[in-house]
């Protein structure tokens, strides 16, 4: 123990018999006793005084942490020397006594060249601000979308934000849907060409993997299916199709308006362009894997 410490230490233990913290103490073990003239009324006013004592050592039990911490100790350094406490027991004791402060943890050298991270230097400025201009746009939908929703629960159309809501048409949550998947395709696409910039050639060795392309299709076809059909005159089954005044459903066709059909003929080419796309890949896979069948002995 330091002379300072000890003579603090000193100092406290010499007023530590306080007469009325004594005469407290004793009236609480044994009760009154005769001739005394401490009343019952006046032990629980004196009682009241308590929380202040313990409010003060509180006080001082924190000072002393965060000036142990301000020179430097850690929490583990601390739980160790202070009733033996792991770090998360030393932090909870500090808290619970009224403690707010923080300190840094111990500063780490700067990731540098992460196999797992890509930095600054691997993105490309363009793609950071799609990414931005992307985000921006879901935020101001978002706003929007909550803006036009009414007391009564109806959607009120706004202005097109987003270059695809004329394919969707302006009813808010589609438009909202728009704003989501373009703000995560723009973060996908800068991370790819991230990845490409660090390690060049790396897309064209990952889709080596048969496993890895199928994915990409199916993600890319899940993705499609589930914004295509929107705001397009696409027939979604295999009714007879007839030219009529109006384009609607019947039980047993199609109707297409005559001014639709050209949009409709439009659409099922689009559609099939796609499909084609995505078998093409399903076939060179087919065809990858029996050659691998046919070259087994």
């Amino acid at each position: 123990m330091t002379d300072s410490v000890q003579a603090m230490a000193t100092r406290y233990f010499r007023q530590r018999e306080n007469p009325f913290l004594a005469e407290l103490v004793r009236a609480a073990r044994s009760g009154r006793q005769p001739g005394e003239d401490l009343s019952a009324e006046d032990a629980a006013e004196a009682l009241h005084l308590v929380p202040d004592v313990r409010q003060d050592l509180d006080r001082a039990e924190v000072t002393l942490i965060e000036s142990v911490l301000d020179r430097g100790w850690t929490w583990e350094q601390l739980g160790a020397e202070y009733g033996d406490r792991s770090k998360q027991a030393m932090q909870q004791h500090y808290r619970r006594r009224g403690g707010n402060r923080s300190w840094p943890g111990k500063e780490r050298p700067p990731r540098t060249g992460s196999p797992h991270r890509l930095g600054d230097e691997d993105l490309n400025p363009a793609d950071v601000a799609k990414v931005r201009e992307a985000i921006s746009a879901l935020l101001a939908t978002a706003h929007d979308v909550a803006e036009t929703h009414t007391v009564d629960g109806k959607w009120t159309a706004g202005e097109p934000i987003l270059e695809e809501i004329s394919a969707v048409g302006l009813d808010p949550l589609p438009r909202l849907e728009v704003a989501c998947r373009t703000a995560a395709k723009a973060i996908e696409d800068m991370v790819v060409a991230g990845w490409e910039r660090r390690d060049p050639g790396r897309e064209q060795r990952r889709r080596r993997s048969w496993t890895v392309r199928l994915d990409d299709e199916m993600r890319d076809m899940a993705a499609w299916l589930d914004r295509e059909p929107q705001g397009r005159p696409l027939p979604r089954d295999d009714r007879p199709l007839t030219v009529g005044t109006t384009t609607a459903e019947h039980a047993d066709h199609i109707e297409i308006a005559a001014e639709d059909v050209e949009q409709v003929r439009e659409s099922i080419s689009l559609a099939l362009a796609r499909l084609e796309a995505h078998r093409a890949a399903f076939d060179q896979v087919i065809e990858e894997l029996k050659r691998h069948q046919a070259g087994l002995p």
